[in-house]
């Protein structure tokens, strides 16, 4: 595990990965990353065409389990 530190840019709050996870998961700059949350953790993951059609199922389907899913996140 690697700590980083939350910085200010603009009215926003920005995170600075490592080089390291960079060239592992092979990004570039202005490469799509999506974001969720997860109880108390931040969840990065790439965002292909493959995740964006599986986003998009899991979001009409998530209001019906959005409580079961808070619990299994704990």
């Amino acid at each position: 595990m690697q700590i980083v530190k939350l910085r200010k840019v603009g009215n926003s709050t920005a995170v600075t990965l490592p080089a390291s996870v960079v060239e592992a998961l092979h990004l570039h700059e202005n490469d799509e990353i999506a974001v969720e949350i997860a109880g108390d953790r931040i969840i990065l993951t790439r965002a292909t065409s493959d995740f964006h059609d599986a986003w998009a199922a899991y979001q009409t389907i998530e209001p019906r389990y959005r409580t079961a899913n808070r619990k299994l996140a704990e």
